[in-house]
């Protein structure tokens, strides 16, 4: 990359700021144009931050900003280093080629990210060129805001907090689904990490993010976040504890189980981030799938023009479904779009939010239809007892009772497996473990529970209950050490729920069955646990003493747990399919053609000269699409589609007419037709006439007085030879013979990287912009330059269109049978002021300098010295030696408006030795095959500015220009320079024998030859004056010549 010199001293100030914030809008132009790898594009500094190097103002792009000349030149010096150090890899310098004009440098095409300059800080007007406090502090809180803002947006946050989140969803349920109360503090301490997470997260997002705080995700986020206090379990725990006690655990549990759900619920949300994360990931694969694909389209083989099948132009199916997802694809979301995704985000999480809190209110709770045989038998047990202290002999039927209950509700066999008839406990999921009595007297409770030990004459009687097969329903056995802690006699204390307890727990690690001793209720969570009494006592009694048995819900809560993570899998799956269906019409109808439009609108505002690419983009799309519709048309499924179409129509009503295009396929399409209009009217000389009133978005009035620019460049003028005959002879079909030459014209000088600027009836002004290009690019221009024109002649003589003129009677009659359509030229090199001429009622893009002039009368030389290119001195010396060596010197002039005299090339081209060439297959002309021309045609223009193509050898190797310069000689050329240079020394006598010698040497009249002889002779006789100084005014030997 150039580095840029010091900054010089003009007028005691120091000058070259503007240079470093020109470099500086340079990079972050290129680091956000795709020429750099990511890796280089983090090397790149940012504006900001040679902003901070050299304390510039920066009030919009052009502003100017008043500073000390010392504080100045150091931030432009180090600004300068910066840049170069980092443009620098591997010891190399990188060559971005081919480079962009000034206009493009200021911008970023695409509109991407770049620095906001009302963020940045206004440059202290004292001598000490510090800042403000009060500037510096503003500055480093926006500073702080964005950083904040894109690391709460960067890849690392969001893997994170999903990670988070998702944890957040799903690990109470695990915890609960596969570990017991003792790994409860492990979970807690996650707990606590997640609500510190989200947390921060919260206040990092009220800070970085301007329309977060207080909005609608704040308030969800605040109470997901609030919501995970309740996965704590001494909190969860206590609420459950307060229920246990009441008298009503069904109800008790539901109203907890409510409030758990509810924050779960509310946690769920959390998850739309997902949705962040997939369409970021899927944003950035779009990019590098549309960013090679311009690389590859750029140097892939395009089928030249002739070849109209359809099969061999668009049948590229991965082209087709590339160029479709381009076309879909908007780099910015627009504001509509995205203010509609929210608002349809946030109506479909109210919408299941509101499903998920009410739907369970409105059913009826099976557990309120009958009461339970838990509660059932309770009482059971609890008046059999009663009956057997009253009266000794109904012990055994207390004992059945009591066993009867166990069996029935068998933990042991419900943990055996699935059931050998229509029903057993396993068929439930709730089993007693714990069975004692409780009261606040430990007497009583000692004395009733020698009286509840079951003997083992009862337990065996049961266990051939167990065994009978033919009951409806299966007991199952107890294993024998459970049998042996019922005949025991009761000896586990335990406390709970303020009241003392007493029995046996049947769950004992000595069992082979069990993996998780109980010994009390109490080392099962409050959730696993169900505490069951009976219901047919009075408080006294209750208070008193009274049976209390502890059911084991842990197969409950873990079914539970399990559907709960569905039922969140299904909701997050809810969420996202709902937000996308909701949104998905309106995304298609309405949001993407006017996110599509926007994006088109900015990339033409920031450079109009694109719009006729976006044109042919579009073109493409449209072929691709028409292609697979006949492809579809031609496939196996066709028939089925056919009676689909059929169907349809039978089923639908009739529509008359034409099926119209959607409004926005319209106003989409009308854009695009306008750009490209606005280009091809105002050229690019109009480009930033349009950018300039593109931009201003606080106003629909179009200011087109802008101030011009200037610029250096090389200016060309084709003319069209006989056009006042050709105006009298064609009449209203003129204008289709100018349009026909100005398609060569265009054509080759947009190949060779020039800009046709306006037609002015006969004469076409070209313009070939070298501002901003380094010595060697100038070369390669000025040599396009010259080759265009060669090229332009040959095509001209060559066309089988233009060629048809040569017949018409009128051309003949008043030329001649050997009259042939020709151009003359005239090419220049210097400064021009680029703009608007006109008012407000017309205005009109061009270019004013003298140098326009002096190229119209190197133009009307060619017509006194009868060549088809006259060359200035400017030009050949920019362009390389080797292609100015033929070029021929032919004289040296005063020109009206050149201060210094000139001297006048010409480029020998005898345009008689070309042949029209016919093509054997006539070219269909039509849109297709234009775009195809144009697309060959960009190819061709890019490899231009490739320092491996030589311009010399695509010179040489013409087979026009080679024909066209046949006639030329290298005796004929070194003749004719003995004549010139004694014609320059006033040796004319010597210059008359030499160039009357050339003047018929090639067997043509050489038209050099001749006026300089004419020029010696008809005023001087072959006599220099004494003040000959071998320069002449041009004007002063004017011959009358045909128009």
């Amino acid at each position: 990359m150039k580095v840029h010199p010091e900054p010089e001293e003009h007028h005691g100030h120091a000058v070259g700021r503007n240079t470093s914030v020109d470099e500086a809008k340079k990079q972050r132009s290129l680091k956000s144009s795709g020429r750099f790898s990511p890796k280089e594009r983090m090397q790149l500094p940012e504006l900001g931050e040679l902003e901070m190097m050299g304390q510039w103002t920066l009030h919009g792009v052009e502003d100017e900003a008043k500073h000390t000349p010392s504080t100045a030149s150091r931030g432009t010096s180090l600004a300068r280093t910066t840049l170069a150090s980092r443009s620098t890899r591997g010891g190399h310098q990188t060559l971005l080629a081919p480079p962009r004009r000034p206009s493009e440098d200021f911008m970023d095409v695409a509109g991407r990210r770049g620095v906001h300059f009302g963020d940045l800080p206004p440059a202290s007007t004292g001598n000490s060129g510090l800042l403000s406090s009060g500037s510096s502090s503003r500055y480093l809180k926006a500073r702080a805001q964005r950083r904040i803002g894109a690391f709460i947006d960067g890849r690392f946050m969001l893997v994170v907090s999903v990670a988070v989140t998702i944890y957040a969803l799903v690990g109470d349920d695990v915890r609960l689904l596969c570990t017991n109360k003792p790994a409860d503090v492990y979970f807690n301490a996650m707990a606590i990490l997640c609500l510190i997470f989200f947390t921060v997260e919260i206040i990092l997002a009220s800070i970085g993010k301007p329309d977060y705080f207080l909005g609608f995700f704040f308030g969800l986020d605040l109470v997901a976040t609030c919501s995970i206090v309740l996965d704590l379990t001494w909190i969860s725990d206590e609420m459950t504890k307060a229920q246990e006690t009441n008298g009503n655990e069904a109800r008790s549990g539901r109203t907890a189980r409510l409030g758990a759900t509810v924050g779960r619920v509310v946690r769920v949300l959390r998850l739309m981030r997902i949705v962040k994360l997939y369409r970021a990931y899927f944003e950035k694969v779009t990019r590098k799938v549309g960013g090679g694909n311009v690389g590859k389209k750029g140097s892939s083989t395009i089928s030249l023009p002739g070849e109209d099948t359809l099969e061999k132009d668009w049948d590229n199916e991965e082209e087709l479904q590339q160029a479709e997802e381009a076309h879909d694809e908007v780099h910015h979301q627009s504001r509509v779009g995205k203010k509609l995704v929210s608002l349809t985000t946030r109506r479909v999480i109210l919408l299941v939010l509101v499903m998920m809190l009410v739907l369970p209110h409105l059913s009826v709770d099976m557990s309120t239809v009958i009461a339970s045989s838990a509660a059932w038998g309770a009482d059971s047990v609890w008046q059999a007892f009663v009956h057997m202290e009253d009266n000794a002999t109904s012990r055994p039927d207390y004992e059945d009772a009591l066993l009867k209950y166990v069996y029935y509700h068998n933990w042991f066999r419900a943990d055996a497996g699935k059931c050998s008839v229509a029903l057993c406990p396993h068929d439930f999921l709730a089993h007693p473990f714990w069975i004692g009595m409780a009261g606040d007297r430990q007497d009583v409770l000692q004395s009733r529970a020698e009286l509840a030990r079951v003997h083992e004459e009862a337990l065996g009687r049961w266990e051939q209950v167990a065994r009978d097969s033919s009951l409806l329903y299966e007991v199952g056995n107890l294993p024998w050490e459970a049998r042996s802690l019922l005949a025991a006699p009761w000896k586990r204390w335990c406390t709970f729920g303020g009241l003392d307890h007493l029995g046996v727990s049947l769950l004992t690690p000595e069992i082979e069955a069990v993996k998780y001793g109980v010994g009390c209720p109490s080392d099962l969570r409050p959730g696993e646990r169900m505490r069951v009494h009976p219901q047919l006592i009075t408080k006294a009694q209750y208070d008193n003493w009274h049976f209390a048995f502890f059911f084991d819900l842990r197969p409950f809560v873990r079914t539970e747990a399990l559907f709960r993570l569905l039922t969140t899998g299904f909701i997050c799956v809810t969420l996202c399919i709902s937000t996308l269906f909701f949104s998905k019409d309106a995304n298609a109808l309405v949001l993407k053609p006017v996110e599509r439009m926007v994006e088109k609108v900015r990339i033409i505002a920031s450079d109009p000269l694109i719009a006729m690419n976006i044109a042919d983009k579009e073109f493409e799309l449209e072929e691709f699409q028409k292609y697979k519709h006949e492809k579809q048309k031609k496939s196996r499924l066709a028939w089925l589609q056919e009676r689909w179409e059929a169907l349809s129509k039978a089923v639908t009503p009739a529509r008359k007419g034409k099926v119209e295009a959607l409004e926005t396929v319209i106003l989409e399409k009308t854009i695009i037709k306008l750009g490209s209009l606005l280009a091809l009217g105002f050229g690019e000389a109009g480009a930033n006439i349009l950018r300039h009133n593109m931009r201003g978005l606080d106003t629909s009035v179009v200011n087109a007085m802008i101030p011009g620019s200037r610029v250096d460049c090389i200016i060309g003028n084709a003319r069209i030879r006989d056009f006042a005959l050709a105006t009298r002879v064609l009449k209203e079909k003129v204008m289709r013979f100018v349009n026909q030459i100005a398609e060569i014209v265009h054509g080759i000088v947009n190949e060779y990287q020039g800009a046709p600027n306006k037609n002015m009836g006969d004469t076409f002004l070209i313009i070939w912009r070298s501002a901003g290009l380094d010595d060697q690019l100038r070369t390669r221009l000025a040599d396009m330059s010259i080759i265009s024109f060669a090229r332009i002649l040959g095509c001209v003589h060559e066309s089988p269109v233009l060629a048809r003129y040569r017949k018409h009677p009128g051309f003949q009659q008043a030329l001649g049978s050997q009259c042939r359509v020709n151009l003359s030229f005239g090419l220049h090199s210097g400064w021009a002021i680029e703009g608007g001429v006109g008012t407000e009622f017309k205005i009109d893009a061009s270019y004013l300098s003298p140098n326009v002039s002096i190229t119209a009368s190197l133009e009307h030389a060619t017509r006194i010295y009868d060549v088809n290119i006259v060359i200035s001195e400017a030009v050949i010396q920019q362009c390389s030696q080797v292609l100015a060596q033929k070029c021929r010197l032919i004289d040296k002039v005063i020109i009206k408006g050149s201060l210094e005299p000139l001297e006048l090339y010409v480029l020998d081209l005898d345009a008689s030795m070309l042949n029209v060439v016919v093509h054997e297959v006539p070219i269909p002309w039509n849109t297709r095959q234009r775009f195809r021309a144009r697309q060959l045609l960009e190819i061709e223009k890019r490899e231009k500015w490739d320092e491996n193509c030589s311009l010399i050898e695509l010179f040489d190797c013409n087979a026009q220009v080679a024909a066209m310069r046949s006639r030329y000689t290298e005796e004929f050329l070194q003749v004719f320079k003995m004549g010139y240079r004694n014609y320059e020394e006033g040796e004319w006598e010597t210059a008359r024998r030499y160039l009357t010698k050339t003047l018929d040497m090639l067997g043509i009249r050489d038209g050099p030859s001749g006026e300089l002889l004419r020029f010696m002779g008809s005023k001087y006789d072959f006599e220099a004056p004494a003040t000959w100084g071998g320069v002449h005014k041009l004007e002063g030997h004017e011959r009358v010549g045909g128009a």
